[in-house]
């Protein structure tokens, strides 16, 4: 009978150790913040006053089937939009750029984690309308792709990280 205890009290034991599968992500809302400091060029200021809905609507797309009222907060600070002309004195075609910090928080405005996200000319090819072979980067297509190209990095980046 005491073997059958320690045993049961044994089960019981590991049972509340055990890991249990990570909760799914779910997000509630979503924040961005793009100050007209973080435009680091004339081709940028042009997409300025939109930038943050932009961003907010092509990260809702990314976490969608994962909205929930009772879920976490993305915020999302926009460090630097950049839409050099490859024309300009210096300027190359990589430094073209979209990035910030991507922060998530729980429901009661914890921080669960907080990620620099920068999408760059080589992120944004897959976003390019079809069969796109050059496009400018001060053009609104090349705006359009290194937005959604952030949103998936920030996308991935917070799915890859911890959930709570």
């Amino acid at each position: 009978m005491r073997r059958l205890a320690m045993l049961c009290a044994m089960g019981l034991a590991l049972a509340a150790c055990a890991t249990s599968e990570p909760e799914p992500l779910t997000i509630a809302q979503i924040d961005v913040e793009a100050d007209l400091t973080s435009m680091q060029s004339l081709s940028a200021v042009q997409y300025w006053q939109n930038l943050s809905s932009d961003l907010e609507a092509a990260l809702a797309a990314e976490f969608s089937g994962q909205i929930d009222p009772g879920g976490k907060t993305v915020t999302v600070d926009v460090d630097e939009l950049s839409l050099s002309s490859v024309y300009a004195p210096g300027a190359t075609f990589a430094d073209s750029r979209l990035s910030g910090r991507v922060t998530l928080l729980n429901p009661n405005e914890t921080v669960v984690s907080a990620y620099d996200v920068t999408a760059t000319s080589g992120d944004v090819v897959p976003y390019l309308p079809e069969g796109t072979v050059t496009v400018p980067p001060t053009s609104s297509a090349y705006y359009a792709a290194v937005v959604r190209a952030f949103a998936r990095g920030a996308a991935e980046t917070l799915r890859a990280g911890p959930a709570s």
